[in-house]
């Protein structure tokens, strides 16, 4: 649930006979409706206080009015500033507390505007694209930080077997995925598209620092990873500027700083795959602090053909949608990590999705099957 920080309207309508009312009346009306002011007016305050907790969806988006920058901002008796903008092809909204907060929320949209500019395969001066177009050429040198997150890509997919692949890139532009006519392919294309898909030619020099694909036509897609790091380098601007409690919500990955303003964990609401709603949720509500919840799920970006869902998360092995689950949640220290790791056990599935994060520390997870029905991994929170 959010709050939309535009306050409460009420609509009065008064109608008035040919006949004189009496003034006791008049005052016992005009008593009932101060009083329903005084509760609302009440229950406002408390809300905007955080005395009254209400969870954030792990993976609704805050709607905006359009444009490069859709913001609502507001300020409050403990400096409360909230912003939403679209980046990264989402809309990422930042709700933060302290003095100084809208700066520093300022800050961090600028940070996650600079890592898109770095990684975004869809701007053509990024790190992303200029490697992309030497695909089956010269190695081609990169900044430090994308340096890093090639490299943990790389170690994502050795750990899942391939179900993580940043090279994913032909699949999706033989989908359409990104323009505003997603389609199913022609089969001769879809095959021709993924052979291009393999992660072990991705060459790396970490001392050149320098990043190569071995085949022409070979493109690399940072979807499942860059928003994640985005999102940590927002944190890391927030704290900079002396914000310690925040909650940023990049369309399905939510990272909280801190904790709420009154010392209590931040509520996530894990959004139900198939509730009628944004609103919707399923599984506990998760309870955080300084920490990553991230969820991949087939209802972020899909088209229907006839009854058959068709949606943006590949299996790398076929270049079909994943079938085998519906969302999968991961609650991770970073927000990199949980990006690549949901999206590695939403291709997985419940059964192989599990497995792979058992093997790991620090992290949990939730996935609800194609049928339905949630698999959790040990130690995750509200079970």
């Amino acid at each position: 649930m959010r709050e939309n920080g535009r306050g409460v309207r009420f609509a009065l309508k008064w109608e008035y006979g040919r006949r004189r009312r009496g003034k006791g009346h008049r005052r016992l009306i005009l008593l009932v409706i101060l009083l329903l002011a005084a509760l609302v007016v009440a229950a406002y305050v408390l809300m905007r206080s955080g005395m009254l907790p209400q969870p954030w969806s792990a993976t609704r988006a805050v709607p905006g009015e359009g444009g490069d920058k859709a913001a609502e901002a507001r300020t409050s008796q403990q400096d409360e500033y909230v912003e939403s903008q679209f980046l990264m092809n989402t809309y990422v909204s930042i709700r933060a507390f302290g003095a100084g907060a809208q700066a520093a929320v300022g800050a961090a949209f600028d940070e996650m505007r600079r890592v898109e500019g770095l990684m975004s395969r869809f701007v053509p001066t990024s790190d992303i694209s200029r490697v992309n177009q030497a695909a089956g050429a010269d190695p081609v040198r990169v900044s430090d930080e994308t340096f890093m997150l090639l490299e943990k890509a790389q170690e994502c997919s050795q750990l899942s077997g391939g179900a993580f692949d940043i090279t994913i890139g032909p699949v999706v532009d033989a989908w359409g995925f990104g323009t505003d006519s997603p389609h199913v392919p022609d089969q001769g294309a879809l095959a021709k598209a993924t052979a291009l898909v393999n992660f072990r030619a991705v060459g790396l020099d970490p001392v050149a620092k320098t990043a190569r694909l071995a085949v022409p036509g070979m493109s690399i897609d940072l979807g499942g990873i860059a928003k994640g790091y985005a999102g940590d380098r927002a944190a890391a601007v927030l704290r900079e500027h002396g914000v310690e409690h925040a909650l940023i919500d990049a369309g399905g990955n939510i990272v909280a700083v801190g904790t709420r303003p009154d010392g209590s964990p931040w509520h996530i609401g894990i959004r139900d795959p198939r509730g009628t709603s944004p609103t919707d949720t399923i599984g506990p509500v998760v309870e955080v602090r300084d920490r990553a919840v991230v969820t991949s799920g087939d209802y972020e970006r899909f088209f229907m053909e006839g009854r058959r869902r068709y949606h943006h998360i590949f299996d790398p092995k076929t270049g079909m949608p994943a079938t085998r689950a519906e969302s999968a949640t991961v609650i991770a220290r970073d927000s990199l990590d949980a990006d690549m790791l949901s999206t590695a056990i939403f291709v997985l599935g419940p059964v192989e999705g599990m497995k792979m994060l058992e093997r790991l520390d620090g992290v949990a997870g939730m996935v609800v099957g194609a049928d339905g029905k949630m698999t959790f991994s040990p130690g995750y929170p509200g079970r």
